[in-house]
């Protein structure tokens, strides 16, 4: 016992350190924890301390961990999963290195796209369908949300991965060069065409044409889509001989279609045709679980691709990053992250960034007002107004403070209800906590 204190007082400088630190003897007892390894763990210190690491982490804790070894914390209320790395000292010591473990499972990826949320979990069972047939699909959300990402995913499911996937944005030539860029054109078709030209449409032959940003469409050149995805036919210009094309269709739009179909501005027999298969993205704000586990997947892939080592993201960052309302949706969450991964100067991923980030976009965002005692609460988002309801801010303040704390006890202790209380709202609302 006079050991155990003994190494109590001389291992308090850990109680400081941003490392979360377990040591451990070789019978795997327990003989210090730092205040950052209850933390990350999720079990008070004093309870760490009178366990055995096979008892925290399953009988599968051995000697023989490889470095960032992924281990399921047994008696946390709520399983969650850690990384950590051992390290052997002279005095027979070992000093075990925790940091949180991934918030995602392999299995909440799905071709490339990460999604914990209900409303993933439907998108993603709409991408298997929809991979299934040769129905044009029409993609919607607003920007930033992956409308590419679901194209791709479709047809590398299809019979037509292995085929050509040619992407073209509709937005980005003026309509004489998107005609030709489509369509191709013959030698001599206007000045400048000095040899033939295959069109978008041919390139794409046997595989899929992905066309975003379809709302942006002229009115002349809408005729023309609707007969190559209709009856397989496209003319080049200059060019009188009709040819044909076997083009799966996938078009994507950040405009309300049907908007644009009443003012006139789409022509309906297209959307109709170009709509067979629907598939919406809904907005990150909606589905603020999955804001966590999309940062730590970025993370991940920058690790991989500045080779800067394993960086990790601040109770503090994380809490800045959950409340905020991503005007620009996913790409906003993963370009926020690039820029705070490069600014570290260590290996936690502090708020300072994040924060600066919302500073300076606060002008020309509206944030949702906080106030429990509204029914609804209004915010702007592209100049239009929307309105949250009661239940869906207290459903979103369940997530945030599932995802901050980790623990349903601390969880419901911060939102100021008992833990049934948090459970009974939590099968109501339809969260899943692991």
């Amino acid at each position: 016992m006079g050991k155990f204190s003994g190494l109590q007082i001389d291992c308090r400088f850990l109680d400081v350190l941003s490392d979360a630190i377990l040591i451990y003897d070789n019978e795997f007892s327990v003989l210090y924890a730092s205040l950052p390894a209850a933390e990350v763990l999720g079990i008070p210190r004093e309870e760490i301390m009178a366990k055995n690491c096979k008892e925290i982490f399953g009988e599968d804790f051995s000697d023989d961990l490889k470095p960032e070894t992924v281990l399921e914390v047994k008696i946390s209320e709520d399983k969650r999963k850690v990384k950590v790395t051992r390290v052997q000292t002279p005095d027979d010591l070992n000093i075990l290195i925790i940091s949180p473990g991934p918030s995602f499972q392999d299995t909440d990826v799905f071709c490339g796209i990460v999604g914990v949320s209900e409303k993933m979990r439907e998108v993603f069972e709409k991408i298997k369908i929809a991979s299934q047939t040769d129905s044009p699909v029409l993609i919607t959300g607003e920007t930033g949300t992956g409308k590419e990402l679901v194209a791709e995913a479709i047809h590398n499911l299809s019979r037509r991965a292995g085929k050509p996937l040619v992407k073209v944005n509709c937005s980005a030539l003026p309509e004489n060069l998107l005609e030709s860029e489509l369509f191709g054109y013959k030698k001599g078709a206007f000045t400048g065409a000095e040899k033939d030209k295959p069109g978008k449409f041919e390139v794409a032959d046997g595989g899929t044409l992905f066309l975003d940003e379809i709302g942006d469409l002229s009115l002349s050149l809408q005729p023309k889509i609707l007969r190559a995805i209709e009856k397989g036919e496209i003319e080049k210009l200059g060019d009188t001989k009709v040819s044909r094309v076997d083009v799966r269709v996938i078009s994507a739009t950040n405009k309300n279609i049907e908007e644009e179909v009443s003012k006139g501005n789409f022509r309906s027999d297209l959307y109709f045709r170009l709509s067979v298969f629907r598939i919406h993205i809904p907005p990150l704000r909606e589905r603020k679980e999955d804001i966590i586990p999309l940062a730590e997947f970025f993370i991940e892939k920058l690790n991989k691709k500045y080779g800067l080592g394993k960086k990790f993201l601040t109770k503090r960052a994380i809490q800045e990053l959950l409340e905020w309302n991503y005007p620009g949706n996913v790409r906003e969450l993963e370009n926020i992250l690039e820029r705070a991964y490069l600014m570290s100067k260590s290996k936690n991923i502090s708020e300072d960034v994040i924060v600066e980030h919302k500073r300076i976009s606060k002008p020309f965002i509206s944030s949702s007002l906080n106030s429990s005692n509204l029914n609804s609460v209004f915010f702007k988002f592209d100049g239009e107004q929307k309105v949250k309801s009661k239940s869906e801010i207290e459903k979103e303040s369940i997530y945030e403070a599932l995802l901050k704390f980790r623990s349903i006890s601390e969880a419901a202790k911060n939102l100021n209800m008992s833990r049934v209380t948090l459970w009974r709202k939590m099968k109501k609302y339809g969260i899943n906590w692991r």
